[in-house]
């Protein structure tokens, strides 16, 4: 990793001949939660135009399955992508595997229950369960992490280990930052409880992406170059940097307060994550071709 200037570029036409897969991420590059970005829209579709492979890339604790129908409702369709993978497949895939040896309790709002869907398991109370599956806060809208001191402590306690389902701390929803998952698994690791990530920045989710679409082999012997974009330093670039691949910052997203007057404090922006020699190739205000 170093700390280089990162490059401002105006648009995707800029690099894409350079790359073969787009790994992008949905929350603040594609969409604000609320709506489709226009120019994100046709960056996507010029990237099609290309025969480049596309892979949306959410920390969304739920199913691909239903994050695509939301995305159907905002215009995004499948004709846009290759492919969608979200942290919370890969955490499916986890209790699947591990449903006959350990008793999950959800930590996390009822919009979240999809994450379980025809698994056949009986979620278990806090006091029997063995493991914690956290997606979230139960009202993202109105609650901070404080509010969950005391069933954090009373987990730490019994020493229960904590999945993140998804491993964003923060998220802009519409003109606000909310909570997410993240923020939580973080205060109970630094309360002493043991955590497990799924999601960016964690290798897994790429790999599972790479091995859905069948090109994770190529992928390793470099005949296939992978590129991402994202506007979470801790999640898209620090997996980008994970998996020694290049990427694009977004900025119109949870930084939007680093960019004034067309330029950025990369310098200041680094320290506030604690990440200052992380490697961000490019950047821009918001995603255009």
């Amino acid at each position: 990793m170093c700390s280089k200037e990162p490059q401002k570029i105006k648009g995707i036409n800029e690099i894409y001949d350079q790359y073969d897969v787009y790994f992008i991420d949905l929350w603040g590059v594609m969409h604000n939660g609320l709506q489709c970005y226009p120019e994100a829209l046709k960056v996507l579709s010029k990237l099609k135009d290309f025969n480049k492979k596309i892979v949306l890339m959410s920390n969304a604790p739920r199913p691909s399955s239903v994050v695509k129908l939301f995305l159907e409702k905002i215009n995004l369709n499948s004709s846009y992508y290759d492919l969608v993978v979200t942290s919370g497949d890969v955490t499916r895939e986890y209790i699947f595997s591990n449903q006959h040896k350990k008793k999950f309790y959800h930590l996390g709002p009822d919009k979240d229950s999809d994450l379980f869907k025809n698994l056949n398991i009986t979620l278990s109370s806090k006091e029997e369960c063995s493991e914690v599956i956290c997606t979230g806060l139960m009202s993202d809208e109105d609650e901070k992490v404080e509010d969950y001191k005391n069933i954090l402590e009373y987990f730490q306690k019994k020493n229960i280990s904590l999945v993140c389902a998804n491993p964003d701390e923060v998220a802009s929803r519409g003109s606000k930052i909310i909570f997410c998952a993240g923020a939580l698994a973080n205060r109970y690791k630094e309360m002493g409880g043991t955590v497990n990530y799924f999601g960016k920045p964690y290798l897994e989710i790429y790999n599972f992406a790479l091995k859905k679409m069948g090109i994770y082999q190529k992928v390793k012997e470099k005949k296939i170059i992978p590129f991402v974009i994202g506007d979470n330093i801790k999640t898209d670039i620090k997996g980008a940097n994970l998996f020694k691949l290049d990427s694009l910052l977004i900025l119109n997203g949870i930084y939007k307060n680093f960019f004034r007057d067309g330029a950025v404090d990369f310098d200041q922006l680094k320290k506030s994550v604690n990440l200052e020699n992380i490697k961000i190739n490019f950047y821009q205000e918001e995603l255009s071709w």
